[in-house]
């Protein structure tokens, strides 16, 4: 049985002003014991943080398929 949970942040820790997620693997088995990928990796918005907008993709959502459209990708 898998679970994801998830809440909206209203006031998310920052990095220079952007919203941004850390994505790390972790297994747990059958029996309890506990692995983690030694890799992970960061992302953030390509524009600065506001609530007032609360309908821009741009400013709210690390997923790169939204992104990558945006004229401050990369």
């Amino acid at each position: 049985m898998s679970f994801i949970i998830q809440k909206y942040i209203e006031r998310p820790f920052l990095i220079n002003n952007r919203k941004f997620d850390i994505r790390v693997w972790v297994l747990i088995n059958q029996d309890m014991e506990v692995f983690f990928c030694k890799e992970g990796y960061l992302r953030t918005t390509a524009f600065e943080y506001i609530l007032d907008n609360c309908q821009d993709n741009m400013i709210h959502l690390t997923n790169n398929a939204v992104q990558k459209n945006s004229k401050n990708y990369g």
